[in-house]
């Protein structure tokens, strides 16, 4: 995740949060601001409904600064991350969590930002924005 632009966002039922992040290396992700950029999403919505989140939001396709990329037409690397459910936690190998030794027993409390786990958890993918399937 070096030098990478994030869109992160929750919801909890209609209440929603959108922010735009960026991380220079593998660090935490930080917002825009704390790297002396903007928050540039320009308009956002989200939801959760049955289990499933979704999250939309508007965001300038032309960067501006340092901690932006531009959306181009061409198959561009995403990075997509969901977080950890109570009682299933996906770690490899398992964690305290799941072998019931953790010092800390809600390490995910809801609403946290907070990522760590394997699986089906993230992944990666490419993804032409201004393609026909999009």
């Amino acid at each position: 995740m070096d030098c990478t632009d994030i869109v992160i966002g929750t919801a909890r039922g209609n209440y929603h949060r959108v922010l735009d992040y960026y991380t220079r290396d593998r660090s935490t992700p930080r917002v825009d601001t704390f790297w002396g950029g903007h928050d540039d999403i320009t308009a956002a919505s989200g939801f959760e409904e049955n289990g499933v989140t979704t999250i939309m939001f508007r965001k300038k396709i032309k960067a501006k600064e340092p901690t932006d990329h531009s959306i181009v037409d061409d198959l561009m690397h995403v990075i997509w991350a969901r977080g950890q459910e109570p009682g299933k936690y996906v770690h490899s190998p398992p964690s305290g969590l799941e072998k019931g030794s953790a010092a800390v027993g809600d390490f995910y409390r809801q609403d946290e930002l907070k990522y760590h786990g394997h699986g089906g958890q993230r992944g990666v993918t490419r993804i032409n924005f201004f393609g026909e399937d999009f």
